[in-house]
């Protein structure tokens, strides 16, 4: 008569898998040809169960309270610390050939799940602080590191302004006198529409005399420091500047024919490339008829343009064979 009781159905022995401190905890592989177990002291040994050897072993600085194995990793949680620590399987990414060891096989420590105490400052200073290189190569287009809104807001600063106007700015009331006062004149004028105007002149920004940017532009000898000089700047500072070269704004010949050769050096640069060509845009912009008037300026004009168009032309190059690699990456059939 059976039993329903199960029975075992065959049994072998291996041997012992001895620990130098009690086991925490105990996982098998899923093929059950290897079994992991943890201890107290913080170490892990993994044993093969065909042969009942030991093939790895390894330690942590806090003690495993439990773990787990998948075919790919090894899940674990330690003692007095929040979340778990993921470990890689290395015997499914390349060739480890695991050989038996002793029993006594001192553990090896692998990481630390302590987080590790913050630097002071002096350690941190006798580091230095690590700067990446301004231009890698000279033939390279380099981009100015700065925001994006920053040079884009200088080429649309017009349409911002009138965007950002209030249509009826708020204003007090003000309060009338009983007598008004007016000017001895044939056409007698009201004294209070004439303060009015006095003010709304006064408001209007004038230029008096050279600015702290002209003087700079009129002795610079290195383009690099003028265009460092240049991005500190604000934006609507830079604008006003822009306006104020040619002779019809209150600048001169020079300070144009200054910020043109400015230009030509900072596209033969290829350093601050977004910069270079938002400062060329606004300046156009600005001076374009007093350009065109211009006959002695024609000559820098023509080499910026050159400049301009050849760096356009690489750029557009380098974006086409990006782009011609990609679909053929995507389309290929691997």
């Amino acid at each position: 008569r059976e039993s329903s009781a199960q029975a075992v159905v065959s049994t072998q022995s291996t041997g012992t898998f001895p620990h130098p401190a009690p086991p925490t905890d105990v996982c098998y592989s899923r093929d059950c040809r290897w079994l992991v177990v943890s201890t107290r002291d913080g170490s892990a040994r993994v044993w093969d169960l065909a042969t009942g050897r030991l093939i790895d072993c390894f330690s942590y600085p806090t003690p495993i309270t439990s773990l787990s194995l998948s075919p790919e990793h090894l899940v674990t949680t330690h003692q007095g610390e929040l979340g778990v620590c993921l470990w890689v399987n290395k015997t499914l990414y390349e060739t480890v050939e695991l050989r038996p060891l002793p029993d006594d096989t001192e553990p090896l420590v692998i990481g630390s799940t302590i987080e590790q105490p913050m630097e002071t400052e002096e350690e941190e200073g006798e580091e230095g602080e690590w700067k990446g290189l301004e231009q890698i190569q000279e033939d390279l287009v380099t981009l100015s590191g700065i925001p994006r809104a920053k040079w884009t807001a200088l080429c649309y600063l017009d349409i911002i302004k009138k965007r950002n106007k209030p249509k009826a700015p708020p204003t007090a009331p003000k309060a009338a006198p009983f007598f008004l006062q007016t000017t001895k004149e044939l056409v007698p004028k009201f004294v209070v529409e004439e303060k009015e105007k006095e003010e709304e002149r006064s408001t209007k920004p004038l230029r008096v005399g050279e600015s702290d940017f002209q003087t700079q532009l009129l002795q610079y000898e290195d383009a690099s420091a003028l265009l460092k000089y240049m991005k500190d700047m604000a934006t609507p500072t830079i604008d006003l500047e822009l306006q104020s070269l040619s002779p019809m704004d209150g600048g001169s010949h020079d300070l144009v024919m200054r910020f043109l050769e400015f230009l030509i050096t900072a596209h033969t640069l290829k350093t601050s490339f977004d910069l270079a060509q938002a400062y060329t845009n606004v300046f156009l912009k600005y001076n374009r008829r007093y350009l065109m008037e211009e006959g002695s300026l024609r000559e820098k004009l023509s080499t910026l343009r050159d400049l301009h168009k050849d760096q356009w032309r690489k750029l557009q190059r380098k974006c086409q064979e990006v782009v011609c690699v990609t679909n053929f990456l995507k389309n290929v059939a691997l």
